[in-house]
């Protein structure tokens, strides 16, 4: 799980690895994690160049983060469930943020 953010108001210290895939739409996709014990750290994609996404796990409170967008709904399992206000796509969309 992740949460969206501009880039430039993100700040990582420490180590990171990464690498790039092609993904079913066709953007590249860096992920991002930590090059001395591999945990996940954010996502970049070529169509959302000015937003990451970074790993819940990372955050020491993501208690004020609001669901909005949800990206392959496909794979949730059964018991999770989202408020109606939630934008939800089966797999990757041709969505972009606002900002």
């Amino acid at each position: 799980m992740g949460a969206m953010f501009l880039s430039d108001v993100v700040t990582v210290t420490g180590k990171l690895s990464s690498f790039k895939y092609l993904s079913d739409i066709g953007s590249e996709v860096t992920k991002t994690f930590c090059a001395n014990c591999g945990s996940p750290i954010y996502g970049k994609n070529t169509r959302t160049p000015s937003h990451l996404t970074l790993s819940l796990g990372t955050m020491d409170d993501a208690e004020d983060l609001k669901v909005e967008v949800v990206i392959f709904e496909r794979d949730k399992p059964h018991w999770d469930c989202l408020a109606d206000y939630v934008v939800s796509y089966v797999t990757q969309p041709d969505w972009k943020p606002d900002n």
